[in-house]
């Protein structure tokens, strides 16, 4: 394989990067809803079109960090944990989010310094919610399915 190849499989392996591009995916999702509500509702508090933002955003976020991201089977176990992860992420990018108001950021452009800050601490949340403490990526950095017998309802 040449090295661009060999990049792109090492990149492909990392779980963070995996994580990354599905962040990307749910953070233009969301950042998209959030827009549309605040250009299409005046008197919308941000609060409320970040949190109808997130309700559509959640769903796409857990399937896609299931089967892509950690390599686990989405269970109601898992997803009840994710939802519980990214719950405390909400309740902490809305206190960022009104930080970033209050210092002056217009409230089109609030949500994009929030998501800076928060994504490292969503990472380490919901790696912990979907793959636990047990788990062990194998030498492809894929989770091997044995790790996941412990996890099923």
């Amino acid at each position: 394989m040449n090295r661009a190849t060999t990049l792109i499989c090492r990149l492909y392996k990392s779980p963070f990067v995996r994580f990354a591009a599905v962040g990307a995916v749910a953070t233009g999702i969301n950042y998209g809803t959030y827009t549309l509500l605040i250009l299409h509702f005046d008197d919308l508090w941000p609060e409320v079109a970040y949190i109808a933002a997130f309700c559509v955003s959640i769903i796409c976020n857990f399937i896609l960090s299931s089967y892509f991201t950690f390599s686990v089977d989405p269970t109601w176990s898992r997803a009840a944990k994710f939802l519980t992860a990214h719950l405390v992420n909400l309740a902490n990018e809305l206190l960022l989010l009104r930080l970033w108001l209050w210092i002056g950021v217009p409230k089109l452009y609030a949500p994009l310094c929030v998501f800076v800050i928060a994504f490292p601490i969503n990472y380490l949340m919901v790696r912990l919610a979907l793959r636990g403490r047990a788990s062990r990526p194998t030498e492809d950095g894929l989770r091997s399915k044995e790790y996941d017998k412990h996890e099923q309802p």
